[in-house]
């Protein structure tokens, strides 16, 4: 079966998803959106949970045009703030409700698997890369380790989607990520 039918059924499941909650949607429903028969989707996947996975995944890894943007920065302590930001970037572009049910699936879910976990891995050592450089140049005066920097600004990004979510989307998540990451690098704004 061709991804033409993989792709019909993350789209239809990203709409519906964004409509209603996770426990609301069924798998014969995103089916039906998606004109495939259920077969289709249990060729694809196993579970509504594994096609959860698959479209936070599938936004999860940096494209090349998320890329792009950091190195389009001004200046590179406006490249760190977007290395740092990018899981907040895609939350805003999936919305409140899809980025929601995400970490609910998550949370309900036993561990990371291999393919979270390496893009974890891709997003901390991009981050430190650039607090090295960001440290060396001066403009990042917190002088701790760069590593345990990406990992708190990437655990602290992370922190403010989640009370994002909890709120329903009522503040600017972009905005209170950023000013959170100049506190903890110690930037005055």
């Amino acid at each position: 079966m061709s991804s033409k039918y993989r792709n019909a059924i993350l789209a239809s499941a990203r709409k519906i998803f964004s409509e209603k909650s996770f426990e609301q949607v069924t798998i014969k429903e995103i089916c039906q959106d998606a004109c495939v028969a259920n077969s289709t989707f249990y060729y694809h996947f196993k579970t509504k949970e594994e096609l959860m996975d698959c479209l936070r995944l599938k936004d999860d890894h940096p494209s090349g045009s998320d890329l792009l943007h950091i190195l389009a920065a001004d200046d590179l302590l406006e490249q760190v703030l977007t290395a740092c930001t990018m899981c907040a970037a895609r939350a805003v572009r999936n919305g409140c409700t899809l980025t929601t049910q995400y970490y609910k699936c998550r949370l309900n879910a036993e561990a990371l698997d291999d393919a979270h976990n390496q893009l974890y891995a891709q997003e901390a050592m991009t981050a430190r890369l650039l607090i090295v450089r960001a440290q060396q140049q001066g403009l990042i005066r917190n002088d701790s380790p760069a590593d345990q920097l990406a990992s708190a600004a990437l655990g602290l990004t992370n922190s403010k989607i989640i009370i994002w979510c909890i709120t329903d989307g009522t503040f600017d998540l972009m905005q209170k990520a950023r000013e959170a990451l100049l506190v903890l690098f110690n930037i005055a704004f």
